[in-house]
C-alpha cells in the first residue's frame, strides 16, 4: 500500500483498552484519507442525536495519504466529532507535524471511545500504546502540558520527536468554545472540538514514530514534487507576500475592500489598515518563520510578547486573530491582539468563536442590554484588557465569565437579542463581511461546520483573483465558485495537503503529484467527484443531526441592513437570491437534502 499505512488504532478509555485494525481499502477509493475517511467511519459508527459530550461520542483523529510523504505541504490531520458548539459535524484541521508522526508510528487514523474515570494521556511510541495518569497535567495550558511531558521522557533526543496535541483549560471545563492545541497551533476549525476531548477526560495524545512510507513512483515524485516547489518559489504571493506575513497579509486588502469586520459587523475597518496592516505587523513583532512538515512556505510566523498582561511565546496574530479578536472587537492594538491569540492557544480557545462571543457581549453593553456591572467585566468596544480579562476567565469559568463562556448565541438568547450573534448553526463567523464579499456569505450560509472560510477558499478569486478577475460584489457564477471550492477543500483535507497552496498552484497541479504517490490515476474531476461525495456525506449526517434549509441563512443584518460604510457600502448579502442555484448544482431538493438520484450517484445510496 502506497502513501496509507492501512491501519487504525481504537482506544476505548472505559476500558482502559486498544486495539490495531486494517482499514477497509474500498473507503480509501471512495474517501481518500484525512477528513473524508474520518467523516465517513464516524457517520458510519455515531448516531446524529447523540450528545457531543457524553460517552457515545467519538473522536477521530485522521491524516491524508499525502501526509508524511514529503508531498508539498503533506502534513494536515484533521479531527472529526460532534461539535460542542454547533452541534453538526466538525472537521478541525491541524498543521505542524503531528499528522507526519501519526503516520510515521504505523496509523493512519485513530478512534477514540468512552471516558476514561480520570484524567488520562494516549502515548503512541511506534507499536508502544499506553494510556497513562494524566492526574499531572490536568489545570496546566498546552505549552507546560507538552513541556512537562517531554521533560518526563527523561529521553532528550526521544522528547524532541515527540509531537503532542492537547486541550488546555477551556475543554478540561467543557467550554464550548473550547479548540485542541498541537505545537502551539490552534486546530482550525476546531470551535467545540476540545470540549468533546475534555469530556473524554483525555488531556492530550503523544505521538512519536519510526517507521517510512512506501511511493508508487519514486522518481516521478520526486520531479513533480520539485516542479511545484519551483511554482511556488516563483508566486508571488507564496514566495512573498505568505512567506513574510503568513495569512496576516491579506488584512489590507480586506480593509481596502470593506470586508474586514468591525465592532461585531455593525460596520467594516476600512479606515484601520495603517494600524493593523503589514507594516504595522513587522514593527510591532519580531516575526520568526516556522513552516509545518515538507512545507517550503513557512507561513506560520512566532514571535514572543512581554507585556504586563501578558508574557509568553506563541504564534503572531493570523489574519481570523486580527479580524476576530481584534477589529471586530473595536481593538486595533496589535500588542493587544497578539496577546488574545497567544491566550487562546495556552487555554485552548477558538479564537474566531471566542472573538465572536466577546464582540456580541460588547455590542449588548453597547446598546445598554447587558451592562458592565451584570457581565461583572469591562467589555466595551476598543477595550482591550477587557478582552484579555474576558478571554483569561471563561476559559476557566471563573466568577461571571463563565456567563459569556457559553458562547455568542447563547448570551444573545439569554438577553433576548439573538440578533446581536453574528453567527451561523451556533458558530461566530469568519471575519469577512458577506455583504462585500457575495460568494464568501454563500459558503458561510452553506458550510457543514459553520461559517469557517477555510473550508472553501473563494477569496483566492473574490479578493486576490489568482485565477481570473472576479467581482466580489457580484452574484454571477457564485454558486459555482462555492460548490467548486467547497469541493476542492474537501479533497484538499482529505489527502492532507493545505489550502494556502491555492495562491500558488492550480487544482490541476496536484494530480501528477497524488498518481505518482499513491499508484492512482486520478484525473482532476475524480478528485472534486470524491470531494462532493465528502460534501454530501457530511450533510446528510447533518439533516439526521437535525439541520435544515432553514439554518442555511446568515443573520438578519447581512440581508436587510445595508452596510453604512466603506468601498461596499450600501451593498447587503443576496444569499437568499443564490441559494436555490446552489442548491440545484449540488442536486439537493428545495429543502437543502441530497435527492436520491445524487445519492445514486455519489455511492452513498446506502
Amino acid at each position: 500500500m502506497y502513501g496509507w499505512t492501512g491501519r487504525c488504532l481504537r482506544v476505548n478509555l472505559t476500558e482502559g483498552k486498544h486495539r490495531i485494525e486494517e482499514i477497509d481499502p474500498g473507503l480509501l477509493d471512495k474517501f481518500l484519507g484525512g477528513r473524508g475517511l474520518g467523516v465517513k467511519v464516524y457517520s458510519d459508527e455515531v448516531d446524529p442525536q447523540t450528545d457531543p459530550l457524553g460517552q457515545e461520542n467519538k473522536l477521530i483523529f485522521v491524516s491524508g495519504p499525502m501526509v508524511g510523504t514529503g508531498a508539498v505541504t503533506g502534513a494536515s490531520c484533521n479531527v472529526v466529532t460532534k461539535s460542542a458548539l454547533s452541534g453538526t459535524i466538525a472537521s478541525a484541521k491541524m498543521r505542524g507535524h503531528f499528522g507526519a508522526e501519526l503516520k510515521f508510528a504505523g496509523f493512519d487514523m485513530i478512534i477514540v471511545e468512552g471516558r476514561s474515570e480520570h484524567p488520562a494521556i494516549l502515548s503512541i511510541m511506534d507499536d508502544k500504546i499506553s494510556i497513562q495518569p494524566g492526574l499531572e497535567y490536568w489545570g496546566r495550558t498546552t505549552s507546560e502540558t507538552e513541556e512537562v511531558f517531554k521533560k518526563n521522557l527523561t529521553d532528550n533526543w526521544a522528547a524532541r520527536e515527540t509531537y503532542l496535541v492537547s486541550i488546555g483549560p477551556a475543554g478540561e471545563k467543557l467550554l464550548p468554545l473550547a479548540n485542541i492545541v498541537n505545537n502551539g497551533l490552534l486546530s482550525v476549525g476546531g470551535a467545540g472540538i476540545g470540549a468533546v476531548m475534555g469530556s473524554k477526560n483525555l488531556k492530550a495524545i503523544a505521538v512519536k514514530g519510526s517507521h517510512s512510507l512506501s511511493i508508487a513512483d519514486g522518481d516521478r515524485f520526486v520531479r513533480v514534487v520539485t516542479t511545484l516547489i519551483n511554482k511556488l518559489n516563483s508566486a508571488p504571493l507564496t514566495s512573498h507576500s505568505m512567506s513574510l506575513w503568513g495569512s496576516a497579509f491579506i488584512v489590507d486588502l480586506c480593509c481596502q475592500k470593506g470586508m474586514l469586520p468591525y465592532k461585531n459587523f455593525q460596520g467594516t475597518a476600512f479606515t484601520e489598515s495603517k494600524n493593523i496592516g503589514t507594516q504595522a505587523l513587522s514593527n510591532a513583532f519580531a516575526l520568526r518563520s516556522r513552516g509545518c512538515f515538507a512545507c517550503p512556505v513557512a507561513c506560520l510566523k512566532k514571535t514572543d510578547m512581554d507585556n504586563p498582561l501578558f508574557k509568553g511565546k506563541g504564534m503572531a496574530p493570523t489574519y481570523w486573530a486580527i479580524g476576530a479578536l481584534g477589529l471586530n472587537c473595536g481593538v486595533s492594538d496589535l500588542s493587544i491582539i497578539g496577546m488574545a491569540n497567544m491566550i487562546c492557544a495556552e487555554m485552548g480557545l477558538d479564537p474566531i468563536a471566542a472573538g465572536g462571543t466577546v464582540a456580541t457581549a460588547m455590542e449588548l453593553v453597547e446598546k445598554g442590554i447587558a451592562s458592565k456591572d451584570t457581565l461583572k467585566l469591562e467589555l466595551g468596544f476598543g477595550q482591550g484588557e477587557g478582552l484579555i480579562q474576558a478571554l483569561t476567565l471563561m476559559s476557566t469559568k471563573k466568577g461571571h465569565a463563565k456567563r459569556i463562556g457559553k458562547g455568542g448565541e447563547a448570551l444573545a438568547i439569554e438577553y433576548g437579542q439573538r440578533k446581536s450573534f453574528m453567527g451561523v448553526k451556533g458558530l461566530p463567523m469568519a471575519p469577512f463581511d458577506p455583504r462585500s464579499i457575495q460568494g464568501m456569505g454563500l459558503h458561510f450560509a452553506t458550510s457543514n461546520y459553520g461559517p469557517y472560510h477555510v473550508y472553501a477558499y473563494t477569496f483566492v478569486e473574490e479578493l486576490l483573483n489568482v485565477n481570473e478577475k472576479v467581482d466580489p460584489l457580484t452574484t454571477e457564477g457564485k454558486p459555482e465558485l462555492v460548490k467548486r471550492y467547497q469541493d476542492m477543500g474537501a479533497v484538499l483535507d482529505s489527502l492532507g495537503l493545505c489550502n494556502w497552496l491555492l495562491l500558488g498552484l492550480k487544482f490541476n497541479n496536484f494530480v501528477p503529484m497524488v498518481n505518482s504517490c499513491l499508484g492512482t490515476d486520478f484525473r482532476a474531476d475524480d478528485l472534486l467527484r470524491i470531494g462532493e461525495r465528502i460534501w454530501n456525506q457530511e450533510r446528510l449526517f447533518n439533516n439526521r443531526a437535525g439541520f435544515d434549509h432553514t439554518h442555511d441563512s446568515l443573520p438578519e443584518r447581512f440581508l436587510k441592513e445595508p452596510l453604512p460604510d466603506g468601498p461596499a457600502q450600501g451593498e447587503i448579502s443576496k444569499v437568499e437570491e443564490m441559494l436555490p442555484n446552489y442548491y440545484q448544482l449540488r442536486g439537493w431538493s428545495k429543502k437543502g437534502e441530497p435527492t436520491p438520484d445524487t445519492l445514486k450517484a455519489l455511492e452513498l445510496e446506502g
